[in-house]
């Protein structure tokens, strides 16, 4: 606002024109009186660096200076509120210059303030005015405290110059907030900001500029700029939830070890935490989980174990054992929990089994070499020829029993949790029984696992529609056959090569091929991953991975195409971490298992039919092929034909898995490169 009797500026016709003109904003001293004079200097400096990155800042003899070559100040800059600040500047409100004027003007630490900028100067003060000439009553008679410009021309033509007369010490703690002052090379943090372990803990910057300081943090942290609105009004006070909220996503994502460091060795030692920090139940990331994990395995003890309220006992059998305590006595139950899933340590239990546990569903069975030679005929022909007409994949292996709990009355029964078939001994007697009951449990297995074009169902037990569904599959399967007279060609089950024992699921003719071979060529690189990683076993190595136990037996286990649709396994990150571990290429292991069941990820009615991928599968598939690109050479030259299916260029088709010959040649370069040969397979 222009005061009623101050003269307009005339335009000058040469030279410098010395009329002292005054521009006086109506703004109190008093006004953001938790404004120091160094948060005034930070808002000179913050302009000055949103003007020009290269602005120079320095003091000498009693002067602090303050330049910039940016555009200078124009009149719309003289306009409280008016600012032109983007998102990449520290500025938002277009107040800090005005309010710094009025802070400086208004302090006795402060000796004069000077502005030079393109055309014009001005020098701020607080002075008594009386508004409009007395127009406006006053109420002391005496007029209000206000800041007035005094402005000046000058003939600068390009920046800005602030010098402000004061102490050194005031000059370096200003100068001291900016980390791209005291850090050559400094850049704002990108989302959700940067987590800082030098120096003293506890400062909140944003975008390099220091807000404030919180006693009792462990680090210091560094905002986005974009985060300037988080502020309050004057600047001085962040919002509380914003800042938990971004504290805790810089830690939850971090893979740094220093920081995993520094708040693993706080806690465990008994050390609190402020309520910005308390993050350890927000790390959900695949890799922040394994680098915990990781900092676990090189700091804490193989054996260790932490104790909850009624787990005493159980902590002196472990001791006992050579096991030793970890704690963190000064988090709550909650957060040590976290904590220590985050590390691997295990809470102390008492395993307690009933006799009824272990004794349930208690089979007798018959080895195969007690069976008769006309008992061992039966079932040999019955199997074979369920298998000639229903496909490989309708039976896997049968076993025979004398007695069992599992279905005490029945004549045999299928096992869902091995994908093995059994048969009553009394009924090989009889071969039309042996039909009867191997037929009616393919008809479960194949709903249960799939198979052929057949896809695993929800319903597959007894007296239910899927399974009467595939059994009557089944019966116009055979009838075809019998009204063509003939049965397919008999396809032998794979059998392993070199093994002393079948590895089912693993050599399950109902699991496509290609997930057969990533199964063997895990369990083949096992002993040397082992090694390689120090790993004291199996468990050892997908404990250092944080992956839950499930993925890597899902891919040592595999599952039949459509069983674990949209299931945990699709995670490429986790996928990735395990095969690391393992020592194979992380895409390798993840088309190994998913390129057999990517065309399924979609709308149930388009499934096996030509056309492009969902969209969930396609961005996974391109991920993987990212990495093959990295590793160049033949695993580069698979990328096309993987690229092809994804697109719907190259058909799917349900019957027929000729289709997923890249995702198996990129498991026999594996092979070919970690030395695995079939025979030593």
């Amino acid at each position: 606002m222009v005061d009623h009797d101050v003269t307009v500026m005339p335009a000058a016709a040469g030279g410098r024109d010395d009329t002292d003109n005054t521009l006086a904003y109506p703004i109190s001293p008093d006004y953001v009186k938790s404004w120091t004079p160094v948060r005034a200097l930070c808002e000179l400096i913050a302009n000055a660096l949103d003007e020009d990155p290269q602005a120079r800042i320095s003091w000498s003899d009693g002067v602090l200076t303050i330049a910039d070559d940016g555009p200078g100040i124009p009149e719309e800059g003289l306009v409280l509120g008016h600012s032109t600040k983007t998102a990449e500047q520290i500025g938002q409100f277009g107040e800090g210059k005005k309010l710094a004027a009025l802070v400086l003007a208004r302090s006795p630490e402060i000796g004069q303030v000077r502005c030079e900028t393109v055309g014009y100067g001005f020098t701020p003060s607080v002075e008594r005015r009386h508004l409009l000439s007395g127009l406006v009553p006053s109420r002391s008679a005496q007029g209000a405290e206000l800041l007035v410009y005094h402005l000046h021309r000058t003939g600068r033509t390009k920046g800005t110059v602030f010098t402000v007369a004061c102490s050194r010490e005031l000059a370096d703690e200003a100068i001291s907030r900016f980390r791209a002052l005291a850090e050559p090379g400094y850049q704002p943090p990108a989302e959700p900001g940067e987590c800082v372990l030098d120096g003293t803990p506890g400062r909140i910057w944003i975008g390099g500029v220091m807000v404030t300081v919180m006693p009792g943090l462990l680090a210091s942290y560094d905002l986005p700029l974009d985060a300037k609105g988080l502020q309050n009004r004057d600047r001085t006070v962040i919002e509380a939830d914003a800042l938990r909220t971004a504290v805790r996503a810089m830690l939850s994502t971090s893979q740094d070890e220093r920081i995993i460091d520094r708040f693993a060795t706080h806690a465990l030692a008994g050390g609190k935490l402020r309520e910005p920090e308390q993050f350890f139940s927000n790390v959900y990331e695949a890799y922040p989980k394994a680098a915990w994990r990781q900092w676990a395995r090189t700091h804490l003890p193989s054996k260790a174990y932490y104790t909850t309220s009624g787990n005493e006992e159980a902590a002196l059998d472990l001791i006992d054992n050579g096991y030793t305590e970890i704690t963190a006595k000064g988090l709550s139950s909650y957060l040590r929990d976290s904590l220590m899933r985050l590390l691997g340590v295990e809470v102390a239990k008492v395993r307690q089994t009933r006799h009824y546990e272990r004794a349930r569903n208690k089979t007798t069975w018959v080895p195969d070499k007690e069976l008769t030679t006309a008992e061992r005929a039966v079932l040999t022909f019955g199997r074979d020829l369920v298998r000639r007409a229903i496909g490989a994949f309708a039976l896997d292996r049968v076993r025979v029993y004398s007695q069992s709990e599992e279905s005490p009355c029945a004549d045999g029964f299928y096992s869902p949790a091995t994908g093995d078939t059994a048969i009553h001994r009394s009924v090989l007697a009889d071969r039309h029984r042996t039909l009867l009951v191997l037929i009616h449990e393919a008809a479960h297995r194949v709903g249960h696992r799939g198979g052929g074009h057949w896809l695993p169902i929800p319903d597959y037990s007894d007296r239910s529609r899927g399974f009467e569904n595939v059994l009557s599959d089944f019966a116009a399967l055979l009838l075809g056959y019998l009204a063509d007279g003939t049965l397919p060609e008999p396809v032998a089950a794979p059998e392993p090569t070199g093994r002393q024992r079948r590895l089912a699921p693993a050599d399950d003719p109902a699991v496509p091929a290609v997930r057969r071979d990533l199964a063997h060529l895990l369990i083949d690189r096992i002993p040397r991953a082992l090694a390689d990683g120090g790993f004291r076993d199996v468990r050892d190595l997908i404990a250092s991975t944080a992956v839950a136990p499930q993925f890597w037996r899902v891919l040592t286990e595999p599952r039949v195409v459509g069983h674990s649709l949209r299931g945990r396994t699709w995670d490429y990150d986790k996928i990735a971490l395990l095969a690391t571990a393992a020592g194979l290429h992380p895409p390798v292991v993840w088309l190994g298992y998913h390129l057999c069941e990517c065309h399924m990820y979609g709308p149930r009615n388009k499934w096996g039919k030509p056309g492009r991928w969902a969209l969930k599968a396609r961005v996974a598939i391109d991920r993987a092929c990212t990495d093959l690109e990295k590793l160049g050479g033949a695993y580069a030259e698979q990328i096309p034909a993987v690229r092809a299916l994804a697109d719907g260029t190259t058909p799917a088709p349900l019957t027929d898995d000729g289709w997923q010959a890249p995702a198996r040649r990129l498991l026999a370069l594996e092979r070919q490169r970690l030395g695995l040969t079939s025979e030593k397979a």
